[in-house]
Formats: structure tokens, sequence, C-alpha cells
């Protein structure tokens, strides 16, 4: 029997993350089955299970490839002689989210209520987050962006409750989007 190439395993893969994405978007995390995945995938229970364990860890593979995005958006800002300020900083982090994403992020967040697993992990992304967030705000500090008697840590906190605000009004509201949401930060900056 012929090897399968891991081409091959990371496009089943991706059929599946995509297959539970639409499952999600369309009936919820908690109104989803594994019996949708797989229907929706056409693949097996025993294809789908090859990859995933459960539900769990399909939110958390899609969850982990839009924070990989959203960790990414920093790499700009750490590798600029002069760090963008923070409204451009947060406009390319939430440019990678949509509507979609936002309403599956806040069931999974809901989820994670009542699911130790799905809590550690987030928390675990949080952190991470929260861990950028602490070193940009450093950065401001260095380059005399932010005040210096305030710890990195505090301004970190503040940044970082922007997400879920954000994510919150994407999911829920009409009219709103990075852009206005970066150009809002930005007039609220300037008038501070």
């Amino acid at each position: 029997m012929p090897r399968v190439s891991q081409k091959h395993r990371d496009a089943r893969r991706r059929q599946v993350i995509d297959a539970a994405r639409r499952c999600f978007t369309r009936s919820g995390f908690s109104g989803t089955s594994m019996q949708d995945i797989f229907e929706e995938s056409g693949l097996s229970a025993g294809a789908v299970y090859g990859y995933f364990a459960g539900k769990e860890e399909l939110a958390m593979a899609i969850i982990d490839e839009v924070l990989t995005e959203i960790t990414a958006g920093f790499d700009a800002a750490f590798d600029a002689d002069e760090p963008p300020p923070p409204d451009e900083v947060l406009g390319r982090l939430f440019g990678v989210l949509n509507r979609e994403l936002a309403r599956l992020a806040i069931q999974v967040w809901a989820e994670s209520l009542t699911n130790a697993e799905l809590t550690a992990n987030l928390r675990g992304h949080y952190r991470r987050l929260e861990e950028r967030f602490v070193q940009l705000a450093a950065l401001y500090r260095r380059h005399g962006v932010a005040d210096p008697a305030v710890p990195p840590e505090h301004t970190a906190r503040v940044l970082t409750s922007l997400g879920p605000a954000f994510v919150f009004q994407l999911a829920l509201l009409d009219g709103v989007d990075a852009e206005s949401f970066q150009r809002g930060l930005k007039a609220m900056l300037r008038s501070s």
C-alpha cells in the first residue's frame, strides 16, 4: 500500500477544518455534531478522527490558525526602526478577523466556561497574546510613545482587552470593521 504524502495529509486536515468552520458558522458550536462535520467534509468518521479527537480540537485548530496570524501581525512592529502607532498595530491584528470568526470565538468562549480543556487552551493563547502586548508596550516606552511611569503589563492588559471588545462588536453589530475600529482608536489616542 503506498504511503500517504504529507501534502495529502495537510489537504485532508484542511478539508476537515474548513468543513468544521462551515458547520460551526451555520449551526453554532454546540449545535454541530461530529456527524455534521463528517457529512460536510465528505470524509468518513475514521478519516476525520485520524486528525481530530472531537469538536473541541477542531475549534482549537481554527483558533490556533487565527491567533497565529494575529501574532504574526506583531512582527512588523518589532522589526521596524520606529514602532508603528498602537492603532496601526491593532488595526493589522483585527484585520485578520471576520464576522464568522468573531461568532465562532464567542461560542468557543462560552463553551470554555464549562469545558476545562478549552479553558486551559484559551488561557494559554490569551497569556501568549498578552506577553506580545507587554513586549509592544515596553517597545513603546523605549521609544517615548508610552508613559514610562506605567508598567508595560498595565498597558498590555488594556491593549489585550480591546480584542474581545472588537470581536463582540464584529459578531453582533452591522458596520463594524477593523478599519473603522482603527480610526476610532487613533482619534481617541490623539485626544489624550
